[in-house]
């Protein structure tokens, strides 16, 4: 498949920022552009999740990230396990991975917005017609293509990626808008509900004003708030072995392993399960086999598998099942423990391959021999804690603030705040090796 060429030179900031504009305009622009041939008003298939998928309804990235998140999966897992031999170390094995990744992804819309369009999504296919469900497929594909290459696009050129960079926009926006909108119309936002609800002085406005359902409320709004600085907070806690160089025996250093050592992908991975869960669940309850679980005419689950893996949105929710909110926190945690440790190992974050690393860099921890197993030994008691540590608190987190009722979903939050943290610290890198440019040789570039 045709691919953004890797730049044989430096690209500098001023560029990196530019093409990071652009593909955030154009995916903001592709956000606007409706389906054609829609029959029905579209809800929000995929719920709360639609922030992680970077998803919005009824438009041709209704899919958003989804397909080239799960073929990534797919492709680590087969690469993990070894059922698919290829030395990422070569350029040419590189390439091959790359390139059925990319098949793969498109292969993966095409099911899924298969399964979008047969479930009854949009309308059912009697009143559909052949021809307008398979224009209203093509459609969604094109959406993922084009956000596939746009990702590619931002992953050479520009900061950090493609995924991130969308999940952060659409997340970033819904905030704003659900915390500030000033039209009542369409539903106050938090903070001027609340300050209307002070301006009157009625105690059962403002009681509404921090508690009213499906509406932006002040709870929400201090949740959101809360997220932030815990993430901010723990992404700059960690443990830092002592490290030291074999042949110069003065120079000294750390190994900082963080305690979101898996970041958020645990998160996205859990929630691309839901997602795909959410798609065949529809499509059999369509189909007269409501195995997974069935949902109302607005598209939200209501009873089965999927109705207990979605989060509830707010604390009356959680009040009225609170089975719900322990099946769906369990299982959150589960998933995200499990892919923690899958992740380390499928990308070469796990101790022997630190060890390794660090052995070819000719350091050693003081105090041990130089013995690459006695190296393993001592990062694997902490790596594995932290990893365990890691996706569990994730997990906590997100589903906690869901529980509340977050502005722009816990999830999306927690990503969101995660995201832009990455981001400044690249940008704050790439400042200094704008500024010194010799610094390009000990950053390895």
């Amino acid at each position: 498949m045709p691919e953004v060429e890797i730049p044989k030179r430096h690209v500098p900031f001023k560029e990196k920022f530019m093409w990071t504009g652009i593909v955030l305009l154009v995916f903001l622009v592709m956000t606007q552009i409706p389906l054609y041939g829609m029959i029905k008003e579209v809800e929000p298939f995929f719920g709360r999740l639609q922030y992680v998928l970077a998803s919005h309804a009824g438009t041709i990235v209704e899919l958003g990230i989804g397909p080239i998140v799960t073929a990534g999966i797919i492709m680590q897992l087969l690469a993990g396990s070894k059922l698919v031999n290829l030395d990422m170390s070569k350029p040419d094995d590189r390439a091959l991975f790359t390139g059925v990744q990319k098949v793969l992804a498109v292969a993966v819309a095409i099911f899924e917005a298969s399964m979008m369009v047969l479930g009854g999504h949009y309308g059912s296919i009697a009143d559909l017609g052949v021809g307008r469900a398979v224009f209203l497929v093509a459609q969604l594909v094109l959406g993922s293509v084009i956000v596939l290459y746009l990702d590619e696009l931002v992953s050479k050129f520009g900061f950090g990626s493609g995924i991130s960079l969308f999940i952060a926009a659409g997340v970033t926006a819904t905030i704003f808008w659900q915390a500030f909108n000033p039209i009542e119309a369409l539903g106050f936002g938090a903070v001027p509900n609340f300050i209307r609800a002070v301006i009157s002085g009625s105690s059962d406005q403002i009681y509404d004003a921090f508690f009213r359902q499906n509406l932006p409320n002040m709870m929400g709004f201090f949740a959101m708030i809360a997220v932030f600085f815990i993430v901010v907070y723990a992404e700059s806690m960690r443990v830092e072995i002592p490290l030291a160089y074999g042949q110069y025996g003065g120079l000294r250093g750390r190994y900082p392993i963080k305690l979101l050592y898996t970041s958020v992908i645990p998160v996205i991975l859990a929630s691309m399960i839901f997602m795909n869960l959410r798609i065949f669940a529809g499509l059999l309850q369509r189909w007269g086999f409501p195995l997974l679980g069935t949902f109302d005419e607005r598209g939200h689950p209501i009873s089965g598998v999927v109705y207990y893996l979605n989060s509830p949105n707010g604390i009356q929710d959680v009040l009225a099942d609170p089975l719900r909110a322990i099946v769906y926190l369990s299982v959150l945690i589960l998933l995200c423990v499990g892919f923690s440790y899958l992740w380390i190992y499928m990308t070469g974050m796990g101790p022997k391959e630190v060890a390794e690393q660090l052995d070819r860099s000719g350091m050693l921890i003081p105090g041990f021999r130089r013995d690459i197993r006695v190296m393993e030994s001592v990062l694997d008691r902490y790596i594995k804690a932290v990893t365990f540590i890691s996706g569990a608190f994730i997990a906590v987190l997100s589903a906690l603030a869901d529980f509340t009722g977050a502005i722009g979903s816990g999830t999306g939050v927690l990503l969101t705040v995660s995201i832009i943290y990455g981001l400044y610290q690249e940008i704050a890198r790439e400042q200094v090796v704008e500024m010194f440019p010799v610094m390009r040789r000990f950053l390895g570039e």
